[in-house]
């Protein structure tokens, strides 16, 4: 659920570094600044290079150039983005052949796989608004699929989006469920409906923070969701983002939300 605005402060990025392409990196990180020394191996190395860039947010945006201890001679740019907070350094854009996709402080160690999302089909054409025990429910052949307590008007209006999208699997992750989005045959919603209430992101700069215990997924200074001290559901939810490439938190019935989607 979208919070308050909190600071995400850059990593000390000081240190040795391994890429995946086989190189070590020497690297350099003094206030917004960015330099690296790289080499591929500790006797006549085929390449090594220098790289000089800024940091933007939980980007890098820079320049490398091979350097003639090595054999290589080519040069270009690199955007990479901070990840694992701030051990992780993923390649998002390069230029000019640089080989390396993931860049991991030395010592590092990555934590374990994300949790799997969980999907659940169902037909829009066949959904329908049911009050149930005084609650307003959205069903499907007497099952329900989502609640909305005592408010009418956001079942409808949370009905319309499904229809409207063409919605038809309901995910999770976690047990009981920490984070859940909609997709339409394993795909993210696309496009935009006049009537949303929509938070825009992008799911590059997305990123896991920790603040007071809390693990919270981040853009930049906007806090998107916060998911207590369920780490494993955040990092999974995280996944998923990138996985789906969602760029819009959308909600009904803010501030009181009662049903939150995601789409592209």
């Amino acid at each position: 659920m979208l919070g308050g605005l909190l600071p995400v402060m850059a990593a000390d990025l000081n240190g040795k570094w391994f890429g995946d392409d086989g190189a070590t990196y020497y690297l350099r990180h003094t206030g917004d600044e960015i330099y690296w020394f790289n080499e591929g191996g500790s006797q006549e190395p085929r390449r090594t290079s220098i790289f000089s860039g800024r940091m933007r947010g939980q980007m890098i945006l820079g320049s490398w150039i091979d350097v003639p201890k090595g054999e290589a001679a080519a040069r270009g740019e690199v955007h990479m983005a901070l990840r694992e907070g701030g051990n992780i350094l993923e390649v998002s854009r390069a230029t000019g052949g640089f080989p390396a996709t993931r860049i991991t402080r030395a010592g590092f160690i990555p934590p374990p796989p994300p949790l799997a999302e969980k999907c659940i089909d169902f037909t829009p054409d066949k959904l329908a608004v049911q009050q149930k025990e005084g609650r307003f429910q959205i069903v499907q052949d007497d099952s329900w699929l989502f609640d909305f307590g005592m408010r009418e008007s956001d079942a409808y209006a949370a009905l319309k989006i499904i229809q409207q999208y063409g919605m038809n699997q309901s995910c999770f992750i976690g047990e009981p469920p920490a984070f859940r989005f909609l997709l339409i045959g394993g795909r993210a919603p696309l496009g935009q409906w006049y009537e949303e209430d929509c938070v825009r992101f992008h799911p590059t700069t997305a990123a896991l923070a920790q603040r007071g215990g809390r693990w919270l997924i981040v853009d930049n200074d906007m806090t998107l969701f916060d998911f207590g001290g369920r780490e494993p559901e955040a990092r999974a939810a995280l996944a998923a983002i990138r996985k789906h490439q969602f760029t819009y938190a959308c909600y009904v019935g803010r501030p009181n939300t009662t049903f939150e989607y995601l789409r592209r």
